[in-house]
């Protein structure tokens, strides 16, 4: 049987059916972001939707990620650890080199971490705030950097498509076509003008035709954003949740939105 400890959550949502789910048959996805640390917990075959919860940054201790693990006495079987680090630079995994002083120019600081991706062949560098590093160490659990983690689980489109997740003070910007991936970056985020600019500058950089782009929002306040955007874009909807999880009644409201990236993992 899988259970955890809700008392410090500050936001959950727990399925009944959580109660006879075999440990086995169950995987636990932990995404660790500026705001906070979100955790989801569902079926490994079917996706079904056992356990979501949300634990606010100051809530969250150097052990965060043991913290929430030693609150399950049966672990679920497999357990996904990513972390969003936006001050970060993506390349192929073949022009990585032993020195990283050159991250210093394109970060401001340099990079302390390397996060590899077999499947794609390539390599996230990035500097992550060692006070979150502490609070991702866990035993014999690989961490993940989430913009590869995404990017393994979506299928690009033969169209030019952007996929879009807005977090903090920060959107997620993922753009690609056909089998190429041609940006995936992080920018300040501050309200509506400031996302249609990331987009606009960033369809105008790609070159590609705003009326044909297509783009999945996704994130905090994203169904806020999509009515605002839409006009100046092709094709504009917001993530959805069916094809990565399923949620019965009794899963009790929740926006799927928000979690759209965890939901990917």
């Amino acid at each position: 049987m899988v259970t955890t400890r809700t008392l410090t959550v500050k936001q959950n949502n727990i399925d009944p059916a959580f109660q006879n789910a075999k440990a086995e048959e169950s995987t636990l996805s932990i995404l660790l972001e500026q705001d906070g640390l979100s955790f989801l917990v569902r079926n490994k075959t079917t996706r079904q939707l056992y356990l979501s919860g949300f634990i606010p940054s100051k809530e969250l201790t150097r052990t965060a990620v043991d913290d929430l693990l030693v609150s399950f006495p049966v672990r679920p079987k497999q357990i996904i650890l990513t972390v969003e680090a936006p001050s970060a630079v993506i390349l192929p995994t073949e022009f990585r080199g032993d020195n990283t002083e050159w991250t210093t120019h394109a970060l401001g600081a340099q990079a302390n971490s390397i996060f590899q991706s077999k499947a794609l062949s390539m390599e996230v560098h990035a500097f992550v705030d060692p006070l979150i590093l502490d609070q991702l160490k866990s035993d014999g659990l690989e961490v993940r950097h989430n913009w590869l983690a995404q990017m393994e689980r979506i299928t690009l489109s033969s169209k030019p498509k952007m996929w879009i997740h807005l977090f903090g003070s920060t959107v997620l910007i993922m753009a690609g076509q056909g089998k190429v991936w041609e940006l995936v970056n992080s920018f300040p985020c501050e309200n509506k003008d400031e996302l249609l600019y990331h987009i606009a500058n960033a369809s105008e950089q790609l070159n590609w035709d705003r009326k044909s782009l297509q783009i999945e929002l996704s994130g905090t306040q994203a169904a806020g954003y999509l009515e605002f955007i839409s006009p100046y874009f092709g094709d504009v909807h917001l993530f959805k949740s069916k094809e990565w999880g399923q949620k019965s009644s009794a899963f009790g409201p929740w926006d799927a939105t928000a979690f759209a990236t965890i939901l990917r993992l």
